[in-house]
């Protein structure tokens, strides 16, 4: 199967996770929900355990998978904590940053070249990225102030850092290192479970509070594991087969899915102008791709 069609179904399968998300957040608290949701990934990835040939391991990939699930957990984090407050129509375009963000570290990391294409195409996600984000009521310099201020952005934009850091680790460790995917999957949510049950403890929510966050999140919660389990799969079968810019680009192309119907579904506002950001991005990215 081409890399183009994994990546594309995990943008499918990232865009209806995040919309669950964004759903299940207004019930939850965002620790509570990021430690939930970790400890059913771990659960619903078991099954791989029967397709692990465990005399691959050795205690340097075991660090460096547990670093990628570290950078992996913050940015999880981060963005549950700014999709709780911020409209998803917003919240969706920016992570729709990190193609740019991931193509000029693999640049500088993994010497993957950039040409005149993707310099344009990070150049457009820059620009709707701002045209996102402006608001049309008060004036384009208030807007930026409002815009550099904004803490909630701040997280996001922080994640995206991430993202791109953990997407470098996901190539190498698929590509460079040969490791399969049963055992990247299983040791990657095992350790992002592991680091969000201490930090949930750390916060003051045990296990009694992670269980209460998985029955009010009910099916809602479940099923936003199971994508988010997906879109993993997919996206780690495109890494196997193609550049992490190029693989970052296609999965995030969710965001023009995600702001549709997350931005009508959740009654957001000005989600006009955020379709026409989100196009601009997209477009962004299909130059990246180019």
């Amino acid at each position: 199967m081409s890399w183009i069609l994994y990546a594309f179904l995990c943008a499918l399968f990232l865009s209806a996770s995040s919309i669950i998300e964004k759903r299940v957040l207004t019930k939850i608290h965002s620790v509570d929900y990021s430690a939930a949701l970790a400890v059913l990934n771990l659960i619903f990835v078991i099954p791989f355990l029967f397709f692990i040939d465990f005399s691959q391991l050795n205690a340097f990939l075991l660090f460096f998978m547990f670093t990628s699930g570290f950078l992996a957990t913050a940015s999880f984090f981060l963005v549950a904590r700014g999709t709780r407050h911020l409209d998803i129509s917003t919240v969706s375009p920016l992570l729709s940053l990190s193609p740019g963000a991931t193509s000029i570290l693999a640049f500088f990391v993994l010497g993957e070249s950039l040409s005149v294409y993707q310099i344009f195409g990070i150049t457009l996600m820059i620009v709707g990225s701002y045209f996102l984000t402006i608001d049309p009521n008060i004036g384009v310099l208030k807007s930026f102030r409002v815009f550099s201020r904004s803490y909630y952005v701040h997280i996001i934009l922080l994640s995206l850092l991430f993202y791109s850091i953990s997407g470098l680790f996901d190539r190498a460790i698929l590509h460079s290192f040969f490791v399969s995917i049963p055992i990247y999957i299983f040791f990657l949510h095992f350790f992002i479970a592991i680091l969000f049950i201490c930090f949930a403890w750390y916060s003051g929510s045990g296990p009694k509070k992670i269980l209460k966050a998985i029955r009010t999140g009910g099916p809602d919660i479940v099923f936003g594991s199971l994508f988010t389990v997906g879109f993993v799969f997919f996206q780690m079968k495109a890494l196997q087969l193609a550049s992490v810019g190029l693989v970052s680009a296609v999965k995030r192309s969710s965001s023009f899915f995600t702001t549709l119907i997350g931005g009508e579904l959740f009654h957001e506002r000005n989600l006009k102008r955020k379709l026409i950001a989100s196009g601009i991005i997209i477009l962004g990215t299909i130059f990246i791709v180019l």
